[in-house]
């Protein structure tokens, strides 16, 4: 799930469900792009608050995820996340550690990314364009 902003509008680009030509996007999907839609617009909400001016800004989430058994007598799959990385890719003259400090600031107020549990393993990493 990839979103990116220019500071006007946010975009989302979705990947579909790989099950046989659904069309829909999965729970795992909606999830990532969950989150990544709240790293985003925090992301713009705490440059703000910090001055920092970018533009081009692009947030990537991936996730390593085990599928292990179904659910009761389901034919759908318990998933559980063991990774999270997000990557920041934006155009700015200012340094990273000011850009580590808006992540920082994003990250204690998405919503989404509050309600991870504490177990799973999440890290960043900033790309300049």
């Amino acid at each position: 799930m990839i979103l990116n902003s220019n500071m006007q509008d946010v975009v989302t680009h979705s990947l579909k469900c790989k099950d046989a030509n659904s069309g829909y996007m999965s729970p795992g999907a909606l999830f990532m792009g969950s989150l990544a839609g709240c790293k985003i617009l925090t992301f713009m909400k705490a440059a703000k608050f910090y001055k920092v001016e970018f533009s081009d800004l692009e947030v990537e989430v991936e996730a390593d995820v085990r599928v292990t058994e179904n659910i009761d007598d389901t034919p759908f799959k318990y998933q559980e996340y063991d990774e999270i990385r997000t990557l920041y890719s934006l155009k700015t003259k200012s340094d990273i550690s000011e850009i580590e400090k808006v992540i920082s600031l994003a990250s204690k107020f998405c919503t989404v990314n509050i309600a991870i549990d504490d177990k799973i393993k999440q890290t960043f990493s900033i790309e300049i364009l």
